[in-house]
C-alpha cells in the first residue's frame, strides 16, 4: 500500500472541477514516481497514473520547474529502435517530513525524504522525565543536521490528550502540558531555516488511522472500529465510516480519564507485571509465548481488556475491535479472551483482530501524517506556480 494517500481538495469557493481534477491527476503522478525503482519513462508513469500522455507530460513540466522531478537519457533505446527514452526521478531530498516520538524512556526520531524514505533516525535515552523537552530539541537538531534539505512538515508523537496541534494533558508527560515545548521546537526549526510548524500527535489515534488503513480493502473498510493500542500502556481510537474522531477537547476514545475504571485496573496490572517479571512491557511481551507457558498472564491480560472493553462495545456497537502495538506479540490467546468477554456481554460482539503489521501503528500511522502534510505543502506550491 502506498504511503501517499489520495488527498482531493474540497470543492469550495471558486475552486472548479477542472482544479480538482488537475490536483487528482498530479496527486497520480507523484504516487507514481514514489513506487519502486523510483525511475521511469513517461511510458510507464502513463500506464501507472491512468493518464494521458499530454496530462503527464504536462505535470512533469511543472514538477521539474519546482525541482521536485529529475530527468535523464536511458542508456539503452527501446526494444525496436528509435531515440533512448527520457527517464524521470522524484528529487527525494527535494523536502522531507520529521517524526518525533516521546516513549517511557527514549526520545526516537526520523526524517523521510520526498517518496516517504527514512533518510535518518535518531534514538536518545532518558531517566529524568523533566528533561524531556530537551532531548526532544536534541533529537530534532541531529535530525536537521542530518537530513539537510527543507522540512516540509514535523511532528510528535505524545501519549496524552491532543487538540488541534497541541498537548491538552499527559499524565505520563506533565511538563509537556504547557506547550512551551512546541514553541522552543518551532523555533530550532526556524533557527535552520525551515518555515514547518510542529503539530503534536497522539499516539492511539494515529496508531487508529493506520490500523484502520491496514483493514481497507477494494470492498471498503469496516464501518465502525475501535482501534486498542498498547506499547507501553493503553490508548483507543474510534473510527466511523473511515472519520477518525477527535472529540470537542481532543478526548474521544481517551480510556485512562477514569482513574479508577476498568481501564486503570488493565494499565495497573500492566505495571505490575513489569514489576513481576523485571522487565519493560515491551519486552515482556516480545517474550510472551515462551513465559506465558510459565507464568500465564496473557490470557488474564485479554480478560482484563475485554472487561474494560464491554461498556464502549455496547455504546458504540462496532463492527470491529483492532488490537496494536507491541501487545500483537501475545498472538491468539489473548484475542480469544477478549472475545470471550465480549460474548458474554452481547450477542452481537465485533471481530477482534490484530491490526495487520499492529506492532508499527504508531510509527506507520506518524508517517502518514506527515506525508500526507508534506504532499500538501507541495500542492501549495505547485497550485501557486500555476496561478502565478
Amino acid at each position: 500500500m502506498s504511503m501517499h494517500p489520495a488527498l482531493t481538495p474540497n470543492a469550495s469557493g471558486d475552486v472548479g472541477v477542472s482544479a480538482l481534477m488537475r490536483d487528482n491527476s498530479v496527486h497520480a503522478v507523484l504516487n507514481a514516481l514514489s513506487e519502486e525503482p523510483r525511475t521511469f519513462s513517461i511510458t510507464e508513469l502513463c500506464r501507472m497514473s491512468e493518464l494521458s500522455r499530454p496530462t503527464v507530460t504536462r505535470i512533469l513540466n511543472d514538477l521539474m520547474a519546482e525541482g521536485l522531478v529529475h530527468t535523464k537519457t536511458a542508456t539503452r533505446s527501446h526494444a525496436a529502435g528509435g531515440r533512448k527514452p527520457q527517464l524521470f526521478s522524484l528529487n527525494r531530498k527535494h523536502h522531507c517530513g520529521v517524526v518525533l516520538r516521546v516513549n517511557y524512556d527514549v526520545v526516537e526520531g526520523f526524517a523521510l525524504d520526498a517518496a516517504g524514505d527514512v533518510l535518518t533516525d535518531v534514538s536518545d535515552r532518558f531517566s529524568d522525565y523533566g528533561e524531556v523537552a530537551e532531548h526532544l530539541a536534541g533529537v530534532l537538531r541531529k535530525i536537521l543536521n542530518d537530513a539537510q534539505c527543507p522540512v516540509f512538515s514535523a511532528a510528535v508523537v505524545v501519549m496524552g490528550i491532543v487538540h488541534r496541534g497541541r498537548v491538552v494533558r499527559s499524565e505520563s508527560f506533565p511538563m509537556l502540558n504547557d506547550n512551551l515545548w512546541i514553541d522552543q521546537l518551532n523555533e530550532i526549526l526556524r533557527e535552520h531555516g525551515h518555515e514547518a510548524q510542529v503539530v503534536a500527535l497522539n499516539d492511539a489515534k494515529v496508531a487508529a488511522q493506520w490500523m484502520y488503513d491496514q483493514l481497507v480493502t477494494p470492498e471498503g473498510g469496516p464501518d465502525s472500529m475501535i482501534a486498542l493500542h498498547c506499547s507501553e500502556d493503553l490508548g483507543c481510537g474510534l473510527i466511523f465510516d473511515g472519520v477518525l474522531l477527535d472529540g470537542a477537547h481532543g478526548a474521544a476514545g481517551e480510556i485512562l480519564q477514569e482513574t479508577d475504571g476498568e481501564w486503570m485496573t488493565v494499565s495497573k496490572y500492566l505495571r505490575a507485571l513489569e514489576s513481576e517479571h523485571g522487565m519493560s512491557i515491551r519486552q515482556l511481551f516480545a517474550a510472551a509465548p515462551a513465559l506465558d507457558q510459565e507464568t500465564p498472564f496473557v490470557r488474564t491480560l485479554g480478560t482484563l481488556i475485554g472487561k474494560a472493553l464491554v461498556p464502549m462495545v455496547l455504546t458504540l456497537d462496532p463492527d470491529t475491535v483492532a488490537v496494536g502495538g507491541a501487545i500483537v506479540d501475545c498472538g491468539t490467546p489473548l484475542i480469544k479472551a477478549i472475545e470471550a468477554e465480549l460474548n458474554k456481554a452481547t450477542p452481537t460482539s465485533p471481530l477482534v483482530s490484530m491490526a495487520p503489521r499492529g506492532a508499527k501503528s504508531v510509527k506507520e500511522g506518524a508517517k502518514m501524517f506527515v506525508l500526507a502534510q508534506a504532499r500538501n505543502a507541495t500542492m501549495g506550491l505547485l497550485n501557486g506556480s500555476s496561478r502565478a
